[in-house]
């Protein structure tokens, strides 16, 4: 019981802290949602259930990846525009393979190592060639744009067995309406988000990452003998790995590849990153708030279907939310910057004459 007590308000002041408080947006933004929901849509079942968890993260695990990845990218001050295109190559490329009749192990490692070298190739333009993470990010999304176009310009409906068999297994729950379910795609995005939370905040490699979002361009990084050319560049390939990983989870979703999948994505990642409170700017930001932000998304998207509205108002509450969380940052760094000490320069002593 006294442990209780002390650590509630050491909670309480952490949530107080500045670099919590886009968070604790979040936080507040998901509860307003779902308490809202609960008030208008519960008729004869609950709003609030297992089924619509469940439901928001069989349609979003690709997205929470993505974010996942998008997380550490923007950390360091940087931007991934590639990630939707390299769904769609990652989707084309497994269908046209298991098609060939490439082994399902086989098919699954070469999507994902295709991500990988697209992050990889961009990180090394950053780095090497000081290239604008943009610009990068930019022609590699138009290369994997053109790549998709190569490999098919019509719709491949995969029919391998095996990939069948993975897309619909599932873990059932309860009964009737009310059964919910976890399947493979949760899981993976599940392991995702653990392993990256580990990484993040609990290695060096995580505090390297926090480090270059600093803006004074890995200087601070280096002086404390942290690997930051690496980690810009190990940045990078982990956001072309999570878009493997959702590209391979999107293709489950939809058993087929199309060159025009995930025309978008990027934004919607970038969007659910910043409304789970990463700093655009670089050096703050959570890949658990990343999560939240996902849920947000999706929310919203249960929120316009159950008012009866068009799928493109899903853009217009999303746009209103990203403002709302971009001002909240914008007046957390303008608080930062008056409270920051203003650095007394020492008035030069003149010598009197002898």
């Amino acid at each position: 019981m006294n442990a209780l007590l002390t650590a509630v308000p050491q909670w309480g002041a952490r949530l107080r802290d500045p670099r919590y408080l886009p968070v604790t947006g979040t936080l507040v933004a998901l509860l307003l949602i779902l308490v809202v929901g609960q008030l208008r849509y519960t008729e004869k079942r609950s709003f609030l259930s297992m089924k619509l968890f469940s439901n928001l993260l069989v349609d979003n695990s690709y997205l929470l990846v993505l974010a996942v990845g998008m997380t550490f990218v923007i950390i360091t001050g940087g931007i991934d525009l590639s990630v939707g295109a390299v769904v769609a190559l990652v989707g084309l490329t497994t269908a046209k393979l298991l098609i060939a009749g490439v082994p399902l192990w086989a098919v699954l490692a070469i999507g994902v190592l295709v991500g990988s070298a697209f992050g990889t190739l961009i990180g090394v333009m950053v780095q090497y060639f000081d290239v604008q993470p943009f610009i990068a990010s930019l022609a590699a999304m138009f290369l994997a744009r053109g790549l998709c176009n190569v490999v098919s310009v019509e719709s491949l409906g995969i029919k391998h067995e095996g990939f069948a068999e993975l897309a619909s297994w599932k873990l059932k729950f309860g009964e009737g309406r009310e059964s919910w379910s976890i399947n493979l795609s949760m899981l993976v995005a599940f392991a995702v988000l653990a392993v990256a939370f580990v990484i993040l905040h609990h290695t060096r490699f995580g505090r390297t990452v926090y480090g270059l979002g600093a803006g004074d361009g890995g200087t601070a990084v280096a002086l404390m003998g942290l690997r930051a050319k690496s980690t810009r560049v190990w940045v990078y390939v982990i956001s072309g790995t999570c878009a493997g990983i959702a590209g391979i989870l999107f293709t489950l979703y939809t058993k087929s590849g199309f060159n025009l999948t995930g025309i978008g994505m990027e934004l919607d990642a970038i969007a659910a990153v910043v409304i789970g409170g990463a700093l655009l700017t670089g050096g703050g930001g959570f890949v658990l708030g990343s999560a939240a932000g996902v849920l947000v998304y999706g929310l919203l998207q249960v929120v316009i279907a159950r008012e009866g509205l068009q799928s493109w108002w899903t853009k217009v509450l999303i746009g209103v939310v990203l403002l709302a969380f971009v001002l909240l940052q914008r007046a957390l760094g303008t608080r930062r910057a008056r409270r920051r000490p203003v650095p007394v320069t020492p008035t030069p002593q003149v010598a009197a004459p002898a």
